[in-house]
């Protein structure tokens, strides 16, 4: 008996090891946090003038490109931005930055990874990567 319950004790410290791990592979939450772009290697580029900007409060993501503000519910669980429903105003503007906010619409309901590192924060879908820093 006393052999099981150390094996036992043992699986479950290997399990909160590896679940810890995770945790820190990419950061801190960012609740509470603002960001500015400043940085798209390999992805879209900006309208000339404009960044991407993000808000995270509780479980809220805000996010502006230029234009419209896009809103929802966000779940950054397991290293991922998660979004079900992504709302946005609907003001008239340009058509470049109407595109720009699509781009960034399709972006953020991508399920990029993200992870923050010593004030910054980036957002990986794979095939494009922002990097933002928090102001």
């Amino acid at each position: 008996m006393a052999d099981a319950r150390r094996a036992l004790a043992a699986l479950a410290f290997g399990a909160s090891v590896v679940a810890s791990g995770c945790a820190d592979s990419y950061g801190e939450f960012p609740a509470g946090k603002t960001y500015s772009s400043v940085d798209a290697p390999d992805s879209y580029t900006p309208v000339a003038g404009t960044t991407v900007g993000l808000e995270f409060v509780d479980d809220r993501i805000s996010a502006e490109a230029g234009c419209n503000r896009l809103f929802g519910t966000v779940d950054t669980s397991q290293g991922r931005i998660t979004i079900d429903a992504l709302g946005s105003t609907r003001m008239a503007c340009p058509e470049a930055l109407m595109e720009q906010d699509r781009w960034l619409s399709a972006f953020l309901t991508s399920t990029p990874q993200w992870s923050r590192d010593n004030g910054t924060m980036t957002l990986d879908n794979g095939s494009e990567r922002i990097v933002f820093a928090e102001f």
